[in-house]
C-alpha cells in the first residue's frame, strides 16, 4: 500500500510543479527563498523531493509575507524534515535566473537540534544525514556548489545558485 500512495504523491508533485512552472511563464514573479545547510558533526541534512532528474537537496523554500528570514529559515527545515535549527551565520546570497523568473536565496548555516522526523510537505519523499565524505548521488548542482563553499570555509558569498 505505502509504494501506490508514495506514487500517488509523486504524480501530485509532478503536476503541481508543472502547473506553478505555467503560471510563473505567465505571471514572471520575483521570488524569494531561504535554503539551510544543516550541520551535525561530519553530516549534512539533505531532502528528496518526489520527482527531477536531481532530487536531492538542502531544505528551505519560500518566505511567507511578514516573515523574518531566520524565522523562515528554521519553519522549512522543520517541515521537509522535523529537524530543529539553530541558524549560526549566513552562507550567502544568491540570484537564480530561471527563463521567465528571477529566485533570491539565502542559504544560512544550521547546527542540528535533533535526528529527522516525519516530512509536513507534500514535495519532499525523505530526509537524511550524510557524512560529507560520502554525498548521495543526484545531489541538485546548486546544494552541490553551496556544500563544497561551506566546506572550503567561505562566508558572505553573492553568486548566482
Amino acid at each position: 500500500m505505502q509504494p501506490i500512495i508514495n506514487g500517488a504523491l509523486a504524480l501530485i508533485y509532478r503536476l503541481a510543479h508543472a502547473a506553478r512552472g505555467a503560471l510563473w511563464h505567465i505571471a514572471r514573479p520575483s521570488l524569494l527563498g531561504v535554503r539551510a545547510l544543516v550541520v551535525r558533526d561530519d553530516q549534512v541534512l539533505l531532502v528528496r523531493h518526489r520527482g527531477g532528474a536531481t532530487p536531492w537537496g538542502l531544505p528551505g523554500g519560500a518566505v511567507d509575507p511578514h516573515e523574518r528570514l531566520e524565522e523562515a529559515a528554521r519553519r522549512e527545515v522543520y517541515e521537509e524534515s522535523g529537524v530543529p535549527v539553530e541558524v549560526q551565520r549566513v552562507l550567502g546570497v544568491y540570484d537564480a535566473f530561471h527563463f521567465n523568473y528571477v529566485n533570491y536565496m539565502i542559504v544560512f548555516v544550521c547546527k542540528a537540534q535533533g535526528e529527522p522526523g516525519s516530512s509536513r510537505s507534500i514535495e519532499i519523499a525523505e530526509a537524511r544525514f550524510f557524512p560529507f565524505s560520502d554525498l548521495p548521488d543526484g545531489i541538485d548542482p546548486g546544494s552541490r556548489r553551496r556544500i563544497d563553499e561551506y566546506l572550503a570555509g567561505a562566508t558572505g558569498i553573492s553568486a548566482l545558485w
